[in-house]
């Protein structure tokens, strides 16, 4: 774990956000996750009432280029390296992303490389393997198909193999019986709060991630979302 400091003028911030270390995220998209990632972000904020830059919960911006799964990961790698270079204190690294339509040699290997940073025999403080040499812990947030199967877990357990269309349809469908008019997009802010407000449970999309994933692996349907979420649900649950 690396040592967390107080800037000046966080002196006062309540330490129990600094427990979580400094994480930062990458994601292909950029709004569907990083709006996902920003709510639950928010949502800290508001519990230890502080403002949401004082999270340390970094979206990383990628200047407007779009890049796919391994590529995603190795942009990553560079980015992180540049970071330590230049002073950084970094604890934990978050990678969204999909499936879609990509090759599965490509996915797999997203996974594999970011597996294979995780080197050390014991694990950290957080209870996560971590580079030996940077002491950051790598998470693959993988979703098979689609981030969507993690937004729909929170309504029920699907285990069937589906096109992301298909989760679309269905979250819209969601969508216009709780709020008419209304309908899913990929850009909403705030899309956890308003799946709580469909009637959706985070604990039952925890539980029901937990059961495909045991039974797929990372094949689809199965996701590594629920990996990030329960780190820091402790942080924003009542």
């Amino acid at each position: 774990m690396s040592s967390i400091l107080r800037p000046k003028g966080r002196e006062n911030l309540p330490k129990e956000i600094l427990k979580f270390g400094n994480n930062l995220v990458y994601s292909e998209g950029t709004r569907t996750e990083p709006y996902y990632v920003e709510n639950i972000k928010n949502l800290i904020a508001t519990k230890y009432s502080c403002k949401p830059s004082d999270i340390h919960i970094i979206p990383v911006n990628k200047d407007g280029d779009s890049y796919n799964t391994d590529g995603l990961v190795k942009y990553a790698f560079k980015d992180v390296d540049k970071r330590i270079k230049s002073g950084d204190n970094i604890d934990h690294v978050w990678i969204f992303f999909d499936k879609d339509d990509f090759p599965k040699s490509k996915f797999n290997n997203a996974n594999q490389l970011i597996k294979a940073k995780n080197n050390s025999k014991k694990l950290n403080d957080y209870g996560f393997h971590y580079d030996i040499k940077t002491g950051i812990s790598w998470h693959s947030c993988w979703s098979n198909e689609a981030f969507e199967l993690w937004l729909t877990l929170y309504f029920k357990l699907d285990s069937a193999k589906h096109h992301r269309s298909e989760y679309i349809e269905y979250l819209d469908s969601i969508f216009g019986k709780y709020h008419k008019g209304d309908s899913y997009q990929k850009n909403l802010v705030n899309i956890h709060d308003k799946l709580i407000t469909c009637g959706g449970s985070l604990e039952n999309a925890i539980k029901y991630c937990k059961k495909i994933n045991k039974n797929y692996g990372n094949d689809n349907p199965s996701t590594g979302v629920v990996e990030f979420v329960e780190f820091f649900k402790p942080y924003f649950k009542k």
